[in-house]
Order: structure tokens, then C-alpha cells, then sequence
């Protein structure tokens, strides 16, 4: 008799699995986007993890935004209000408020651009906002588009877990990846992977990751990115959205662009510097004179400076027994955070590789990366290059030989 009871509680309950079967991805995916276009303004709380390629620490943010889509608004797409504050930094913390007709930048004054004067400036500026995208974009990114769900480069899965005790579907999103190597800078991206995190209650996406795995030259590098929406309303108080919000014992004042100065003129004495290499030493500009000198101005983290070392290296090896010096200089990475013996070692960079800070830039009026001069045995300027291209090597030796 027993047995009868439990075949047929087992048929009872076999239905019952079936009904609450996972939904397709397509249905999650369509849901959720229908979820995050219906938020027309907010006020939300976001945690955010960055680490970028070029770095091994990972760096916190806590950012606080009040939105206001604005579907007509072709500078930025929406009103907002954010502040932004680094974890272990507050000297980066930083209140920034759009208005739909200005953008202000509140610190120690409010510095404000008119939509009207500087819509380009306003628009160049605003992959410098950390947003909660699916919520503020009109795109809901990272949530994908029907033409990414029809996209064969695309693949998705869909999971279940929980996160902060909530149900979440857990949508996984891998872009097939072109590993021919980037043709200017020669980096192969092998990995691009999304993960959104769907809360299964309301189809809120209620956390995001970006991740990247690169090949650069050497090196495997790995950058990862997820922002948290810890707190969310739907409602937010119109005078944040407006010039009101801006505290009334601040000073106002208007934008002035930032002007570059003027390169070093050619044929003039090279400011001269001291500085340290990875062991200690110092080098002087000054000692040497008598040699002809081709200076690199270069960080680690810029693909440009990075693509153009092997051409220096070359050089180096090809004119080091003819009087000329490869000089390396570095104004921006910590040497032993950076792990900069590790890095060019792999490289195998063996001229000189100086480090300074970045006022050594501003004397001499740096205004990319990287920047290339070369000094006559006098110590004085003959050329300046800025910037990489592939025939860089070429025009560098020129420009050598017709110092010997």
C-alpha cells in the first residue's frame, strides 16, 4: 500500500517540477531590458570593483547618482547628479552634476560648461562618469540587444544563484573573439566575458562584470570590472538635477579649456635632470654630453609607448657602439609596484630605463605619449616625435645618421 502512496505522490509532484522550469534566456533577457527601459529616473547607490590591466590591486568605488533620462538630449543622454568616491583616495572624490543645458564640475569651486559653448568638450568627457549602465543608458548595457541575441559571435547561458540572499537569474555572455593580432598595436584579445547577475522577483539586473584577458607581447593580462547596485528608488528630488543643488557659498565660474603648451623648440638646451634607474644608480643628463642622445618619454600602461619599445630596443643595439644613448624615462609608475625589472625584462629592453615624477613632463611640455627627442652631442634639441606610428623606426634612424 505504501508503495501505491509514493507512485502516486510522485506523479503529483512531477508536473509541478515541470511548471517551474528555468524561463529561456531569450525571455529573461527581453524582461529584464523591458525592466531597466521602463526606469525613467532614480536615485541608486552602486559599489564598483575596477582592476585595470596594467595593474595587480584592484581599486573600490562607492558612487551615489540621481538620474533623469532625457530621450531628446543628444549631449549625455540624461540629467544627473553623481558623486564619486575611491575607496582609500578621497583626494579623488568628486561631485558631478548635469543639467540637460550644463555640466559642473563641484569641488573646491563649481566649474561649469555651457551645452551651448562645449557640447563636443561635454560629450568627450562623459566616458569619465562611472554609470549604472542598464539602468541610465538607453542601450541597457550590458543586458544584450536583439541584434547581439542574433549575433552568431555571441553565446549565452543562463544559471540560477543567489546573491545577498536573493534569487537571481545569472545570464553569462562570451563574444567570440577575432585573435589576429590588433595590426597597430599587434595586442590579441582572447577573452570578453559578461556576467549579469537578474534578480528573479522583478528582472532588475542588480549586478554586472566585464572581463578581458589580452595578449600583450609578453605578457597575459587580465582586467575585470563589477559594479553593484546596492540601493535603488525609483524617485529623485528635482532640485538635484539643477544649478539649485550647487551649495550657495561656492564659487561659480566658467570653463576654461585646458591649452597645451608649445613643444620645446628645436635647436635649444635640454632641461637638464637627475634621476634614478631600477638599481639605484643615478644618471645625469649632463654627463651625457659629447653623445647623441634619443629620449623616450613613456608609462606602462599605454599601448602606444609599449608598441614602440622594440623599435628602441633595435635602435639601441644597432647604435649603441656608434656614440648614440637610449634613454628611457618613466614619469608616471611606481618601479617596484609596477613591477617595471619584471616588465622589461620580459621585453628585453636593455638601455637605460629612468624614473621620475610627472613635473619632469611638464618641463618639458609633454603633451602624449610617448614623446621622443633627440639631443645632438651638445645636449641641444634636434627633433621631436610624438606618438607612435610603424614607420617610426625608420624615421628615427634617419633622423639619427644625420647626426654622424
Amino acid at each position: 500500500m505504501k508503495r501505491h502512496i509514493i507512485f502516486a505522490f510522485a506523479l503529483i509532484v512531477l508536473p509541478l517540477t515541470k511548471c517551474n522550469a528555468q524561463e529561456s534566456v531569450e525571455s529573461v533577457i527581453r524582461k529584464s531590458r523591458e525592466k531597466c527601459q521602463s526606469i525613467r529616473e532614480g536615485h541608486y547607490v552602486m559599489e564598483r570593483k575596477m582592476k585595470h590591466m596594467d595593474d595587480k590591486d584592484t581599486d573600490y568605488y562607492r558612487n551615489t547618482c540621481d538620474f533623469r533620462k532625457l530621450p531628446g538630449d543628444t549631449v549625455m543622454g540624461k540629467s544627473f547628479s553623481i558623486f564619486n568616491e575611491p575607496l582609500g583616495h578621497p583626494e579623488w572624490n568628486g561631485h558631478f552634476l548635469y543639467t540637460g543645458n550644463e555640466l559642473v564640475y563641484i569641488r573646491d569651486t563649481a566649474t561649469i560648461l555651457s551645452c551651448v559653448q562645449w557640447a563636443d568638450d561635454i560629450k568627450s568627457r562623459g566616458r569619465n562618469f562611472d554609470f549604472y549602465t542598464p539602468l541610465t543608458t538607453q542601450s541597457c548595457y550590458p543586458i544584450p540587444t536583439e541584434k547581439q541575441q542574433a549575433d552568431s559571435d555571441y553565446t549565452f547561458s543562463l544559471s540560477e544563484t543567489m546573491l545577498d540572499g536573493k534569487p537571481c537569474y545569472l545570464l553569462d555572455i562570451l563574444v567570440k573573439m577575432d585573435t589576429t593580432p590588433d595590426p597597430y598595436f599587434g595586442i590579441v584579445c582572447i577573452r570578453y566575458e559578461m556576467n549579469v547577475w537578474i534578480d528573479k522577483r522583478n528582472y532588475m539586473p542588480i549586478q554586472y562584470s566585464v572581463a578581458f584577458d589580452n595578449i600583450d607581447g609578453p605578457d597575459t593580462v587580465y582586467q575585470y570590472e563589477e559594479c553593484k547596485l546596492v540601493a535603488f528608488d525609483t524617485k529623485v528630488h528635482e532640485s538635484k538635477l539643477t544649478l539649485e543643488s550647487i551649495p550657495d557659498n561656492m564659487v561659480q565660474r566658467d570653463y576654461v579649456p585646458y591649452k597645451a603648451p608649445e613643444p620645446l623648440a628645436e635647436g635649444t638646451p635640454t632641461p637638464d635632470w637627475s634621476l634614478s634607474t631600477l638599481a639605484g644608480d643615478t644618471v645625469r643628463l649632463a654627463d651625457l654630453r659629447g653623445k647623441v642622445v634619443l629620449l623616450d618619454f613613456f608609462y606602462k600602461s599605454c599601448a602606444p609607448c609599449c608598441a614602440a619599445l622594440p623599435i628602441l630596443q633595435s635602435l639601441h643595439e644597432k647604435f649603441k657602439d656608434r656614440g648614440v644613448v637610449v634613454v628611457g624615462i618613466d614619469p608616471y609608475d611606481d618601479p617596484v609596484k609596477a613591477e617595471m625589472t619584471t616588465f622589461l625584462s620580459k621585453r628585453g629592453i636593455t638601455y637605460t630605463v629612468l624614473f621620475s615624477d610627472n613635473k619632469l613632463s611638464e618641463t618639458y611640455h609633454i603633451r602624449a605619449f610617448p614623446t621622443l627627442f633627440i639631443l645632438d652631442r651638445d645636449g641641444k634639441i634636434v627633433k621631436i616625435h610624438t606618438g607612435f606610428s610603424k614607420d617610426m623606426g625608420t624615421e628615427l634612424e634617419e633622423q639619427l645618421l644625420k647626426l654622424f
